[in-house]
């Protein structure tokens, strides 16, 4: 709960109060020293009477201090009564210490008698005029006693001849006086009030500050909870995903009629559906964390959106729309230095989208442009996808682009709320821009921008399998550990037609084992097994083995997590649900690895 500011009459009354209490050691000794000073020209019973009367005035100016600081029937209230009191008590005080000081006077004939009196009034005169009075009238009050004695005794006896310069010069410095400690009373009634102000504002930044740190430390305990749970989930789901994905391209590239390749191609593309919204959740997650990185590497922008739309064609065409590329603003061979990656991610997430809403008979433009960058060495890459759809309103533009935020008809149409946001925070690490507008004739445009350096590409052949050295005289030999049944099937399935020896353990403690053995070319690792996890099981091998290629097999694909094996030995990570690009690409790496030691054989 937010520390209240206090009210005028609060922070008045706490200010006195704290004044005054800071006055208590000064004012209660004053008459122990007033009382000392008499005694030394009046008997003593006269200066022991004057002392414990003026103690007990300011006893009872204080005890009034502390009820008024209890704040009984609230602090205005408390306030005026304090006023009341300390005035009249300081009255009564100042009354005293003139009186005592005539009294003297008159009790003795010797001259310095009437010096001293006086400057005892004076004294009790500056005394009392720049102390703290909660009023003028207590102000005025408070010094009256002194100016009148103090004009009483310039006067002289009533034998004497008045002295006119002395009375002049008495009233002149009275004058003076009330002048200085008028002002001076008004400016530390600010000043007080102002530092109570500042003190009240300063516990309520403390107290917001507090707060502040509290609701963080609750975030980024929620914010590790939720990125626990998308690990959890992500590898829970990709576990049987991978069974589902890998025994569907299995049978896809076996010897089915056309109906069933169909079939078969259907849960492919489904389960690749699913893989990207979860791999969508997962780059929220970083996203939000502040981890997501950039993987900048030489990329090809005209084949990048020839192959996002050649993908998406046959998708476009079920749905009656038609998909058209306008590649005349790219130059030919145009490389770039960036994250390809996210840049095919954003542009499909775009197509994906623009398709979505599009009717049947429809056209979805994607248009891509590269320009030199004004005064630099990179290129400026401007792209938009236009589509024929419903279109975005003006209040949707903005907000679209956060996360699970979306339009009614994007909800209407099963839209997750996250693929626009994974475009924005893409960009954003890339320094780039997205926006959304109205496209010629009705519809969205989505227009990206973003500045990269430009590079000269070279051509890369091809992925091979049995150009890495495998053949059926001579088959790899792999070891895969994976505990769980489905995916082992799955392996079985992928790698059975290629000339591959696989050997399946369910552990990493069997997969030691069997390392320990020796004869093989290549290890297939799960991380999450029971007995021993794979992290452990590589580190084993790593002790006995440093040159066998250990490739991670594994649904843990944060980068933490990536980082965490290659530092532990391992070559490569191959995730699931296993894409056969990273499969095939690990096993002809490691047939190459392999062949000196074929070579080394055949020599023998």
């Amino acid at each position: 709960m937010q520390t209240p500011m206090r009210a005028p009459a609060e922070l008045k009354l706490d200010a006195f109060v704290r004044q005054y209490r800071s006055m208590a050691p000064l004012r209660l000794g004053l008459p122990l020293m007033l009382s000392v000073m008499v005694a030394t020209v009046t008997p003593l019973p006269f200066a022991a009477g004057f002392g414990l009367l003026h103690m007990a005035l300011y006893l009872v100016f204080f005890w009034a201090v502390e009820v008024a600081a209890r704040g009984r029937g609230g602090a205005p209230r408390a306030l005026r009564r304090l006023t009341v009191r300390t005035g009249l008590i300081t009255f009564m005080i100042t009354l005293h210490a003139c009186w005592m000081a005539l009294a003297v006077r008159d009790m003795s004939t010797e001259a310095y008698i009437r010096t001293e009196a006086a400057l005892v009034v004076i004294g009790v005169l500056m005394f009392t005029g720049t102390q703290t009075h909660m009023s003028r009238i207590g102000y005025l009050a408070g010094i009256a006693p002194a100016l009148v004695s103090l004009m009483w005794i310039s006067v002289g006896r009533t034998n004497q001849t008045p002295n006119l310069h002395l009375m002049a010069v008495v009233g002149l410095f009275l004058v003076s006086v009330i002048a200085v400690t008028w002002r001076q009373q008004e400016t530390s009634l600010a000043l007080r009030i102002t530092r109570l102000e500042l003190e009240d504002k300063n516990t309520a930044l403390t107290d917001m500050v507090t707060r502040a740190e509290a609701a963080q430390a609750t975030a980024e305990a929620a914010n590790r909870a939720k990125s626990d749970f998308l690990a959890m989930t992500s590898h829970e789901i990709r576990t049987p995903l991978n069974a589902v994905l890998g025994l569907a391209e299995a049978l896809n590239r076996s010897r089915l009629s056309a109906g069933q390749k169909d079939m078969a191609r259907g849960v492919v593309d489904a389960g690749a559906l699913l893989k990207r919204l979860l791999d969508a959740m997962l780059d929220i997650g970083r996203i939000e964390a502040g981890k997501m990185t950039l993987s900048a590497g030489p990329f090809d922008l005209r084949r990048a959106a020839e192959t996002v739309v050649r993908i998406w064609t046959p998708r476009a065409e079920e749905q009656g729309v038609t998909l058209a590329l306008d590649l005349s603003g790219v130059p030919a061979g145009c490389g770039l230095i960036a994250d390809g990656g996210k840049v095919e991610q954003v542009l499909i997430n775009l197509i994906s989208n623009a398709l979505k809403f599009s009717p049947r008979g429809g056209v979805v433009t994607v248009r891509v442009a590269a320009r030199p960058e004004t005064g630099g060495a990179g290129l400026t890459v401007r792209a938009e996808v236009l589509d024929q759809g419903p279109g975005v309103t003006p209040a949707d533009r903005a907000r679209i682009f956060s996360v699970f935020e979306q339009t009614a008809e994007g909800r209407r149409r099963g839209g997750a709320g996250l693929g626009l946001a994974i475009c924005a925070g893409n960009l954003a690490l890339m320094d780039g821009t997205i926006e959304v507008g109205e496209a010629p004739g009705g519809g969205a445009a989505f227009r990206i921008a973003f500045t990269a350096p430009a590079c000269r590409l070279t051509e890369t052949a091809p992925l091979d399998i049995e150009a890495g050295g495998l053949d059926e005289a001579n088959p790899l030999r792999v070891l895969a550990a994976e505990d769980n049944a489905g995916n082992r099937h799955v392996l079985e399935a992928l790698l059975g037609p290629l000339p591959v020896t696989l050997t399946l353990v369910e552990n990493g403690a069997l997969a030691v084992e069997a390392m320990a053995a020796g004869g093989f070319d290549m290890v297939l690792m799960d991380a999450n097994m029971p007995v021993m996890d794979g992290l452990t099981a590589l580190r084993r091998i790593r002790e006995m083995d440093a040159r066998t290629p250990v490739w991670m097999l594994t649904a843990n694909v944060f980068d933490e997590d990536v980082a965490r094996y290659i530092a532990a030995g391992a070559d490569g990570v191959v995730r699931k649900p296993i894409a056969l690009d990273e499969l095939f690409s690990a096993l002809a790496e490691a047939a190459e690895r392999a062949r000196p030691d074929l070579e080394d054989a055949v020599a023998a």
